[in-house]
């Protein structure tokens, strides 16, 4: 008799509150935040590591929001490079410059009463941060070519994966911009820090994902809690959509895991603390990332893809991993690529 397909949570049903599932105590503190901003519309600055669905919380903090009806535009900043990033966000008049053959709304425009979603925001130039800035502090921008500035209401939900407080002491950013931003700052923790996430998440993606009944053995789900997940939620959900793309049995075993699951056990055993000798979170990350640069055969786009994390991010952490003599040497050779 086949097994049936279990929908998150298992016990109760429904969806999950904001569309962010998780009692932990960590994301239940979260959630009282969020539930805590339903009148407000300050600037909200969200943190956490790479793939820890800090998206998703924005898309909750608008969503509860009295600007809710508005429309929310994301905008990965790690996307913006060079010209491209002023003339992006605030836009620019027909014949500002060689290509601007029409005039340009710019996405701060685009966002007008609603919210404006700034990813990465760590990526931003300080240049474009001197702009936003203005942005924050007198309601307005100016468009390139633009003589007079232009009046926009839109509220600035902003989220980073990098420590600016470091990046304010290295003058990489603003320090007036990062107190504009932190009215509200909510940490969105790892999932290492809320294992007790791990498996209604690994049910709410099996509900997502799966066309065929699903079940995890208990073997599987002790891999799955006990797992580090450098790349957090992300890797979790990419994880548990190759299982139910690949895997047409219904009971998932131990063998149909992932590689980097089954190599992070061979090195060490569990990866979420629960025992000695395992590899620090930073190196497991790293053998993720350049592990899926390899699987992609170098293609930085289909790896960013496949890890669900910016271009930018994975070339700045491997020029970090060859300027640390940890790139594709591998030296320490533990694991093979």
């Amino acid at each position: 008799m086949p097994l049936p397909l279990i929908k998150y949570p298992p016990s109760e049903g429904g969806a999950p509150a904001y569309g962010l599932v998780g009692d932990s105590p960590r994301m239940q503190g979260v959630l009282r935040i969020i539930g805590k901003l339903s009148n407000d519309t300050s600037p909200v600055l969200i943190t956490g590591e790479s793939g820890t669905a800090k998206e998703l919380v924005a898309r909750a903090v608008h969503r509860v929001s009295p600007l809710a009806a508005k429309k929310l535009v994301p905008v990965d900043s790690a996307t913006l490079v060079g010209s491209l990033m002023e003339s992006e966000l605030f836009g620019h008049m027909k014949g500002a410059f060689t290509g601007a053959i029409d005039n340009k709304l710019g996405l701060v425009r685009a966002a007008a009463g609603g919210t404006l979603f700034l990813d990465e925001i760590g990526e931003l130039n300080l240049e474009t941060q001197a702009k936003l800035l203005r942005l924050l502090q007198e309601g307005e921008i100016r468009p390139i070519g633009a003589t007079d500035p232009i009046r926009v209401d839109v509220r600035v939900v902003a989220a980073t994966n990098r420590n600016l407080e470091e990046a304010v002491r290295q003058k990489h950013f603003r320090e007036d911009l990062y107190y504009r931003l932190k009215v509200i700052t909510i940490r969105v923790p790892a999932l290492r820090d809320r294992p007790t996430d791990i498996l209604p998440l690994a049910w709410h993606f099996i509900a997502k994902h799966a066309v065929h009944a699903v079940h995890l053995s208990e073997a599987v789900e002790k891999e799955l809690t006990e797992y580090a997940w450098p790349g957090n939620v992300r890797e979790l959900e990419n994880t548990i959509r190759q299982i139910v793309v690949l895997n047409s049995n219904p009971l998932v075993e131990p063998k149909d895991l992932p590689s980097n699951l089954r190599n992070a056990r061979i090195v060490g055993g569990g990866a979420n603390g629960h025992s000695a000798g395992i590899l620090p979170l930073e190196e497991l990350e790293r053998r993720h990332i350049m592990e899926t640069v390899e699987y992609a055969k170098g293609d930085i786009t289909h790896a960013a893809t496949v890890l669900g994390i910016s271009k930018a991010t994975i070339r700045r952490k491997l020029k970090k991993y060859e300027d640390q003599g940890r790139g594709w040497g591998d030296p320490q050779g533990l694991l093979p690529f």
